[in-house]
């Protein structure tokens, strides 16, 4: 915008939501009561696999102020379906409550509905079900073995879906190449754990038919779509909203059976019913995520120069495909990003989406890309031993140069741009290598357990339309929403339909309309989270919501403001185009004194309407969606540098230093930038080290509480160094891309390397497995010492 210069764009303007949520005035779910709202609990499948033979609700239905006990033949017609286009599609439609059968321990059987969540929680202890146990599928062993019957019937085998491609070179390159290494490697499966649990409310109106659902989630339109399929009603009769939520993280970007069976009770009943989550229940039932198994082999030549890529990929989605994403999701992100940073000119996968007794499989920060780094980035430690090179030079030989973008990925993704090499130098600076190797030979003389890791990733933000119609999804999510209002006096309201869970969306939301506006950051409202009050969109998740968002926010901005100038060029007989917004006004280019505040021309456009131009009315309001064309994404990197010291008694594992060298294009706010990095970065730091849903033979849930499911605390997490890169992107509204997501991506494999380089000073072992806990480093050091005294 003409004479308009960015004031807060780029700017550490401290966040506007913190005040309200510091002092305890944010409101949640949990919060929402409305008058003769019932409480509900939901009694839980302790089977993984069993047919139900017999239930016993009436000893529930005499207990004190219980309304009702529902069970699964109550809620049989609704259903959760998500199917995908994909060729081979095995679907797995889900009931609200089991109907016949579990299929993974955790699933909701009944639900009771009391007049308080005590007594709803007592009556849900004399709910009896008569089980027939029936043999499960436990995981990975169990369906690679291929003996054991499907989860769901009618199907052949256990995949939901099998995919594979190859180049017309591979067969060719591979057969070249003078040298080959394969690794095998395991990712646990583990979850969000966000600091709010879910929790929704719903009300139903008997009289206009209307739904309204309060619900914990990140993408509150398509949880309408997905409601609207369940409950059999048309979407304008369900209203969702989503107020503030206490972290999301992907967990909370699924539709659940819990929302549903709500929605029903409150139908049945004629009052509002409520439910929420137990950290108990967020284990068992809240949707699972990050278990992967690879089988990578990289082709490779003398200088360790990678010539081509074969792998093999399967995932543990669990019982149910999940809404929206379908259970194609994690193996589809892996076969296309596992070539990563690197030039893979030819490539050969095999994915598969597994079906089990396990609780199903949704999205979780970063979405594959940690197990995909993880294989690449462990592909190429072994390169680097295998030819015994350094470490960092054999990446070096293989990133993505500068010149190389746009890069066509080997797995058919679209590279923009990036700033491979740039950033590993920059976190090699910034981490202080040298000096690591120095403390690492001090610490080797004295006899300790002191490693060095690296990695290095780019990643996919702002997933488009052409994106998601690839993916076969039943629902293609590309595009966002904006509205902005400008009111008579001058201050303006974002409608926006993505969501803010914690990154600190209504902040950089506002800078951007404020910078254009010329307004101050005081004067915009941002709002969001309400089906009946923003314009429809996807919401949150896959570092969009910048890109995308923000380049709705600009359109409806633009227009907005085009209005304005229209309306001042007017009352100064001047040209629109010499119209200037600047801070708190707009004026006539080169004469400075014609000038008028913007609440006065506001008040102008409301309130006096006479004074307007013809043909422009007296609104200032604007709808615009953006969907950044050409649709193939845009591409953040990054290098993270660890330094670990493993205590070879009890093989625990501290991380002694992290640096971080990112690149997310220009940033709106580096100080949330960094916030998002370092909250990745912990998350990261659990997947490494802790976090790990273990489960039994029987597919039985074991790691229900934080006694046995850890996760890092402050004492865990070291200090973070960081640097940022800012390679703009070619396609999209000032160049910005994603970042949400980016932190979380690589410390599993930068602290794995770091803890195979610390057990080297003993003997060669491969790490090949996350998480890192103590009795798999020990065991990894009992064979280092078994190997080195074999030497």
């Amino acid at each position: 915008m003409s004479g308009l210069s960015p004031r807060l764009f780029g700017a550490r303007v401290p966040r506007v939501e913190d005040d309200r949520l510091l002092k305890g005035q944010g409101r949640f779910v949990a919060d929402v009561d409305f008058p003769g709202t019932l409480s509900a609990k939901f009694v839980r499948s302790d089977e993984a696999s069993s047919d139900i033979c017999d239930f016993d609700v009436k000893e529930a239905l005499a207990c004190e102020k219980v309304r009702a006990v529902f069970t699964g033949d109550d809620f049989a017609g609704a259903e959760i379906r998500c199917v995908s286009a994909y060729e081979g599609f095995q679907p797995s439609a889900q009931p609200i409550l089991a109907v016949g059968r579990t299929r993974y321990a955790g699933e909701a059987m009944a639900m009771v509905v009391a007049d308080d969540e005590y007594a709803a929680e007592d009556a849900a202890e004399h709910v009896m079900f008569a089980y027939r146990p029936l043999e499960p599928v436990a995981g990975l062993d169990d369906v690679l073995g291929e003996d054991r019957e499907p989860v769901h019937s009618g199907w052949v085998g256990h995949a939901f879906v099998r995919r594979s491609m190859a180049t017309d070179g591979f067969e060719e390159a591979a057969g070249s190449a003078a040298h080959q290494v394969t690794v095998e490697l395991r990712n646990a499966r583990h979850g969000a754990i966000p600091m709010e649990g879910r929790a929704c409310v719903a009300r139903y109106d008997q009289g206009s038919g209307l739904f309204e659902l309060w619900t914990t989630t990140q993408i509150p339109h398509l949880i309408r779509a997905g409601l609207s399929d369940a409950l059999g009603v048309a979407e304008s009769r369900i209203r969702v909203i989503s107020p503030d939520v206490g972290g999301g993280f992907g967990v909370k970007a699924q539709l659940y059976p819990e929302e549903v069976a709500c929605c029903l009770a409150a139908r049945e009943l004629g009052r509002p019913v409520k439910w929420v989550e137990d950290r108990r229940e967020h284990f068992f039932a809240s949707h699972h995520s990050r278990e992967h198994r690879h089988r990578v082999t990289g082709y490779f030549n003398d200088g360790g120069i990678l010539l081509a890529l074969e792998a093999d990929i399967a995932v543990d989605m669990g019982a149910y495909s999940v809404f929206p994403w379908t259970s194609t999701m994690d193996c589809g992100m892996a076969m296309g990003i596992l070539p990563g940073p690197y030039r893979v000119a030819e490539y050969s996968v095999t994915g598969t989406a597994y079906c089990t007794n396990k609780a199903p499989y949704g999205a979780y920060r970063g979405v594959a890309r940690p197990a995909a780094c993880f294989s690449i980035e462990r592909l190429m430690d072994r390169i680097a031993r295998h030819r015994g090179a350094d470490r960092t030079e054999i990446r070096r030989r293989n990133l993505i140069g500068p010149d190389d973008y746009p890069w066509h990925s080997a797995s058919g993704l679209v590279y923009d741009s990036g700033s491979l090499p740039e950033s590993l130098d920059k976190a090699l600076e910034v981490g202080g290598h040298n000096r690591l190797l120095a403390d690492q030979a001090a610490a080797r003389a004295e006899g300790r357990l002191f490693g060095i890791g690296l990695a290095v990733f780019t990643e996919q933000t702002a997933h488009t339309t052409r994106e998601f119609q690839q993916r076969g999804v039943p629902i293609v999510f590309g595009y966002e929403t904006a509205k902005v209002r400008l009111d008579a006096t001058g201050t303006a309201v974002v409608s926006a339909s993505i969501h803010d869970h914690g990154q600190g969306l209504e902040t950089t939301l506002a800078q951007i309309a404020a910078d254009r506006l010329g307004l101050s950051i005081e004067d915009i409202r941002v709002e969001y989270g309400d089906t009946d009050q923003v314009a429809y969109g996807a919401g949150t998740f896959a570092s969009r919501s910048a890109v995308l968002a923000g380049g709705a926010v600009v359109k409806a901005v633009d227009a907005v403001a085009e209005t304005l100038r229209q309306v001042a060029a007017h009352r100064f007989e001047a040209s629109p185009a010499d119209i200037v917004i600047g801070q708190g006004c707009l004026s006539v280019s080169g004469s400075p004194g014609a000038s008028i505040e913007i609440a006065e021309l506001c008040r102008l456009v409301y309130q006096r309407p006479e004074s307007l131009p013809r043909g422009v009315e007296p609104i200032l309001e604007a709808s615009r969606t953006y969907d950044a064309d050409p649709g193939t994404g845009v591409y953040t990197n990054a290098a993270h540098l660890a330094s670990v010291e493993i205590d070879p008694l009890t093989g625990k594992t501290m991380v002694l230093s992290y640096a971080i060298a990112e690149d997310c294009g220009p940033m709106i706010n580096p100080t949330i930038v960094e916030g998002q990095i370092f909250g990745g970065v912990a998350q990261g730091i659990g997947t490494a080290l802790f976090e790990e849903f273990v489960y039994d033979d029987e597919a039985r849930l074991l790691t229900t509480t934080f006694s046995d499911y850890l996760i890092p605390t402050m004492t865990d997490i070291p200090d973070f160094d960081v640097a940022h890169l800012e390679t703009p992107s070619p396609h999209t509204i000032g160049g910005l891309k994603g970042m949400g997501e980016g932190g979380a991506i690589a410390p599993g494999a930068a602290i794995a390397a770091a803890v195979e380089d610390a057990l080297s000073a003993v003997g060669d072992v491969f790490v090949d497995q996350l998480p890192l806990t103590p009795e798999r480093v020990l065991a990894w050091l009992n064979q280092a010492r078994i190997q080195g005294d074999g030497q």
